[in-house]
C-alpha cells in the first residue's frame, strides 16, 4: 500500500481542501467554548453576590438562609415592615423637632418578627402594642397636616409628618378638642385604646372609646359601624363596669322580630297580631274572629303564654324557643374583626348577656358571640289559637264548635324528644284550657243561659212533644221546607225580607246562623217529633251519614276526590256556599264539629267522609 492511499484513508477519505475546512472548524468551535466557560464563571459571580445581598436583607429582618441552597427562600415580610414615605429632612430643626424624631427613629426600631424554623410569622399587634406603648405619652404641636389614606393604619407605615400629625390631633383630643381628622387617625386611636395604650385601666379606656364616639359621632359616620362591635367586643373581654351606651343595642324596623324578642322577655301582651302571622292555622278567617272577639282571643292569649311559660319552664324547655325563635351562634363573628388588637392585653373572656336578644358565652371550649335568629313555629303557634278558640266558644256560647288535632304539632316537634313529649302530654292542652278559663273567670265570661217562656203569672210553660213513629216522608218534608228558606238568605240584607215568609211556612230562622232547624209549636208538633225521634234513633256519624241527601253526599264524594265541585254545584243548581253550610249543620248536630272548613274537607275527617260517601 502506498504512503499517498494510507493518508487518504486515516483522514477518512478527505481531501486536502475539506482537511482544512475541519481545522478552521475546531478553531472556532474552541474559541466558542472558551467564550461560553469564561460566561459561566461571570453568571456564578454574579449569582454568588446576589446570594450576599440576599442573605444580609434576611439577616437584617432576622430570617433564616438555607446556604445549602442556590435559591433563597422566598421572604413574607410583615405588614410593619413597608416602607413608610421617604421626605426630605429640614435643616436648622429646633429642639423640640429633633427630640420628636429621635422619639420616632426609636419606635421603628421596636419590633418583632419571630422565626419559628418554618416561616415568619405576622406579629402586627404585638408590634403595634410595642411601638404604641412607646410613644404613648407623646405631645406634639405640629404646624402641618400630612395626610393618610390607610385602611389599616400602624405607626411602621406612616412617614415622620404623619405620625407628627397624628400626635398633634391626638394632643387636643386627649385635653376634650375633637378636631376634624382624616379616618386613618381616629382609627389609629380607637386601635391604641382598645389595646389599654396611653390609659390606666379598662374603665378609663372603654369611656374615652365612648366619649370618642360621641363627640366625634356626626363627622365619623364609619365608626357607628365598628364602635358598635368593638365596643361589645372590649366589654366581654375586660372587666367593665361601665354601662352600655344605648346605640350598642339592635334598634330593629321589624315588629315581629320586636314581638318575638318580647317573648324572650317575658312581655305576653298583645301578640295575637305576631301568632295569627305566623300560624299554621288561619284564625282570622275563622267564624268566631271579628272586631269584637280579636281583643278577647288577644287577652286569652297573654294568659296562655303565663301558663306555657310554667309548664314547659318545668320541662326544661324555654317557651320562647320553642314557639318564636332562639339564639344562635354568629358565625360571621371574630373577635375584633378588622382592628389591630393584642388579645393578651386583654382581661379575660366573660360570658355576658348583652341583651335579651344577644350574648356572649363559651361554646365547645371557644369563645363564641350568639344573636337572636326569628324562627316561628307555625304548627305549634297554631294549635295554641285554634286551642283557645275552640275553648273561647264553649265559654260564649257560640253556636259552632270547633276540634284540635295534635297533627299539626309533627313538623315543629320532629327530632326534638323533648319538645315532642312536652306538646303530646294530655296536660298541656289541659293547660291551654285552664289559663282560658281564668282568663274568661276574671273578665266574667259565661254562656249564656237559656231564657224559658213564662206567662203573666210567671207560671212556667213546659212544652211535650207526643210521641210518634218515625215518618221519613214528613222528615224530608222539613228539610225541603228550610233548604228554601235558606238559599234565600243568603246575605244579611235579605233576611227581614223572608222573616214573614218563613213565618207563614211555621219555621223559625231566627237561629239560622246556628244550623238549627226550630219550627213552631202549633203548626209542625207532629213533624219536630219525628225529627227528634230520628235523630235519638242514631247518632254520630251513623246518624250523619242517614241525615245527608243524594246532593249533599255527592258533593262530599267530589271534595274527597278533589274533582270540580263548581262544575258539580252548576250540575245541580244549588250555591256551593249554601251545601257547605247545611252540610256543616248536620255534623255540629251529630258529631258536634264541622267537616268543611276552608272550601275543604277537614283532615282530621277524612277517614269518617270516606266511610260516609262509600257507604262502609
Amino acid at each position: 500500500m502506498s504512503d499517498n492511499f494510507k493518508k487518504f484513508i486515516d483522514t477518512g477519505g478527505k481531501n486536502i481542501e475539506e482537511i482544512k475546512k475541519q481545522i478552521e472548524r475546531l478553531i472556532s468551535n474552541t474559541a466558542e467554548f472558551v467564550v461560553r466557560d469564561a460566561e459561566k464563571e461571570i453568571k456564578k459571580e454574579v449569582r454568588k453576590t446576589v446570594r450576599g445581598v440576599v442573605k444580609d436583607v434576611s439577616e437584617k429582618i432576622g430570617a433564616s438562609f438555607d446556604k445549602s441552597s442556590d435559591t433563597s427562600r422566598i421572604l413574607i415580610l410583615d405588614d410593619n415592615d413597608i416602607a413608610y414615605p421617604p421626605e426630605r429632612v429640614e435643616e436648622n430643626l429646633s429642639p423640640h423637632d429633633m427630640m420628636i424624631n429621635e422619639i420616632i427613629l426609636g419606635m421603628r426600631m421596636k419590633k418583632q418578627t419571630p422565626y419559628n424554623g418554618r416561616v415568619v410569622q405576622r406579629c402586627s399587634e404585638i408590634t403595634f402594642v410595642m411601638q404604641g406603648e412607646y410613644v404613648a405619652d407623646v405631645e406634639d404641636d405640629f404646624s402641618r397636616k400630612a395626610f393618610l389614606g390607610m385602611t389599616t393604619p400602624m405607626y411602621a407605615a406612616m412617614s415622620n409628618s404623619q405620625l407628627r400629625t397624628y400626635f398633634t390631633w391626638r394632643t387636643d383630643v386627649r385635653r376634650g378638642v375633637y378636631n376634624d381628622a382624616d379616618r386613618a387617625y381616629v382609627l389609629l386611636y380607637v386601635y391604641e385604646l382598645l389595646n389599654k395604650i396611653g390609659v390606666h385601666s379598662s374603665n378609663e379606656a372603654f369611656s374615652k372609646l365612648v366619649e370618642l364616639w360621641e363627640n366625634m359621632g356626626n363627622r365619623a359616620i364609619y365608626l357607628n359601624i365598628c364602635l358598635s362591635r368593638w365596643l361589645k367586643d372590649f366589654y366581654a373581654y375586660n372587666n367593665v363596669s361601665e354601662k352600655l351606651p344605648d346605640d350598642l343595642f339592635r334598634s330593629d324596623d321589624d315588629e315581629q322580630r320586636k314581638a318575638a324578642v318580647d317573648i324572650s322577655k317575658g312581655d305576653y301582651k298583645n301578640k295575637l297580631e305576631l301568632f295569627a302571622d305566623n300560624s299554621a292555622y288561619n284564625i282570622k278567617q275563622s267564624a268566631f274572629w271579628s272586631e269584637k272577639t280579636a281583643p278577647l282571643i288577644d287577652g286569652a292569649l297573654e294568659e296562655v303564654l303565663k301558663e306555657l311559660y310554667v309548664y314547659f319552664s318545668a320541662r326544661g324547655i324555654a317557651l320562647d324557643s320553642l314557639l318564636v325563635g332562639q339564639m344562635k351562634k354568629d358565625h360571621t363573628w371574630r373577635q375584633f374583626a378588622g382592628a389591630l388588637v393584642d388579645l393578651d392585653r386583654m382581661d379575660g373572656f366573660r360570658e355576658v348577656r348583652i341583651s335579651p336578644e344577644e350574648c356572649y358565652c363559651i361554646k365547645r371550649g371557644e369563645p363564641t358571640h350568639e344573636e337572636f335568629s326569628f324562627q316561628p313555629q307555625r304548627g305549634i303557634i297554631g294549635f295554641i289559637l285554634k286551642s283557645i278558640e275552640s275553648h273561647l266558644r264553649i265559654r260564649t256560647g257560640f253556636g259552632r264548635k270547633i276540634s284540635v288535632n295534635v297533627s299539626m304539632l309533627a313538623n315543629d316537634v320532629k327530632n326534638r324528644q323533648k319538645a315532642e313529649t312536652a306538646v303530646l302530654d294530655e296536660e298541656f292542652k289541659k293547660a291551654i284550657e285552664r289559663a282560658v278559663d281564668r282568663f274568661c273567670d276574671k273578665n266574667m265570661i259565661f254562656p249564656k243561659k237559656k231564657q224559658t217562656k213564662k206567662n203573666d203569672f210567671e207560671e212556667e210553660i213546659v212544652y211535650v212533644a207526643p210521641k210518634v213513629e218515625i215518618d221519613v216522608s214528613k222528615l224530608s218534608d222539613i228539610r225541603q221546607k228550610a233548604d228554601e228558606i235558606a238559599e234565600k238568605l243568603i246575605t244579611e240584607e235579605e233576611s227581614e225580607l223572608y222573616e214573614e215568609q218563613a213565618a207563614d211556612e211555621g219555621i223559625d230562622i231566627s237561629g239560622i246562623e246556628d244550623r238549627t232547624r226550630q219550627v213552631s209549636d202549633d203548626d209542625f208538633s207532629e213533624r219536630i217529633s219525628d225529627y227528634t225521634a230520628l235523630a235519638e234513633e242514631k247518632t254520630g256519624w251513623a246518624g250523619l251519614s242517614q241525615r245527608l241527601s243524594d246532593v249533599e253526599r255527592g258533593l262530599l264524594l267530589v271534595m274527597y276526590d278533589e274533582g270540580n265541585v263548581a262544575g258539580y254545584c252548576r250540575g245541580e243548581g244549588v250555591f256551593f256556599e249554601t251545601l257547605t253550610e247545611r252540610i256543616n249543620g248536620y255534623a255540629l248536630e251529630y258529631i258536634g264539629d264541622i267537616i268543611i272548613e276552608d272550601g275543604r274537607i277537614i283532615p282530621d275527617y277524612m277517614t269518617d267522609v270516606e266511610n260516609i260517601i262509600r257507604d262502609k
